[in-house]
């Protein structure tokens, strides 16, 4: 396994795009952050979520790891990565992950453009 991100801050899933295969996650609370992060996951194969999680860790699975934590019965995906969110409590097969810090709000349109629902 190989950890790529870890936060120790909620986020949440905040939008999926099934026309670009796009997943956003997002980690906004302006009590408690002074920061907003935005999470995303491009060309979605495969998704197993959580509506929001307590801190996130992202690491790429191996591929031993895949055949653990994926369902027998799961179509083989030769694009991308599997991403486990805190160790299989999530997972996300994508064929990129992207994350970006800033100082907008909720409303604010996210730093990986136009997304429906962001701005």
């Amino acid at each position: 396994m190989d950890e790529v991100a870890h936060w120790i801050r909620k986020f949440q899933v905040w939008q999926y795009s099934v026309t670009h295969s796009t997943l956003l996650l997002r980690s906004f609370h302006p009590q408690k952050y002074a920061t907003r992060i935005d999470v995303l996951f491009s060309a979605v194969a495969l998704m197993h979520l959580q509506p929001s999680y307590e801190s996130l860790r992202v690491e790429r699975a191996a591929s031993q790891e895949m055949a653990d934590v994926l369902p027998p019965s799961t179509p083989a995906c030769d694009h991308g990565s599997l991403f486990l969110l805190n160790g299989g409590e999530g997972y996300v097969q994508a064929a990129n992950f992207s994350w970006h810090e800033d100082n907008g709000d909720h409303r604010a349109p996210s730093h990986f453009g136009p997304l429906r629902g962001t701005a």
